[in-house]
């Protein structure tokens, strides 16, 4: 089964594409350890290899230890990537704007999203954050990445591929 349908690529990667400013750090957030909550490494690592005009960070659970090296790129626009539950299948992606997240259950993490890009703005007022975030299958401890969410990566990593390509 695939997580992403044709129009569905078309109008994520046609929202990136609207959201995204200036110079992108792309922020991916997650647990390892809690199954389809582990995308981050699996999304940095599709990505590493790409020659990408975008700054990519792996912040595992503690997004708040990044503040100052993401900061420190001068990103315009920061995407932050995570596991959520967005009500869609599983491996589904949307993007969501900051005053949209107070609605989505991002339960693995402490402190949550929200007070991390607080903390971002801080340090620069002006910057563009949005969020991606992907549907996971299962968070439970101990789980693997499930297939439905590692072919959302994939669709995922390409459309960023497409758009950020140096």
């Amino acid at each position: 089964m695939k997580s992403f349908n044709p129009s569905k690529i078309s109008d994520l990667k046609s929202d990136i594409k609207n959201r995204a400013k200036g110079h992108v750090a792309i922020v991916a957030i997650g647990n390892i350890l809690r199954g389809d909550d582990g995308l981050v490494p699996k999304l940095i690592e599709l990505l590493r290899p790409k020659a990408l005009n975008a700054a990519l960070f792996d912040c595992g659970t503690a997004p708040e230890n990044y503040i100052f090296p993401i900061l420190s790129v001068s990103p315009d626009t920061v995407i932050l990537v995570d596991a959520a539950d967005i009500g869609k299948p599983p491996g589904s992606a949307k993007a969501f704007g900051l005053d949209e997240i107070s609605n989505i259950s991002f339960s693995t993490h402490n402190p949550s999203p929200r007070l991390f890009t607080d903390l971002l703005k801080t340090g620069k007022d002006d910057i563009n954050i949005f969020v991606i975030s992907v549907q996971p299958k299962t968070t439970a401890l101990g789980a693997s990445l499930s297939e439905e969410v590692l072919e959302g990566l994939d669709s995922l990593a390409g459309i960023f591929t497409e758009i950020f390509r140096k």
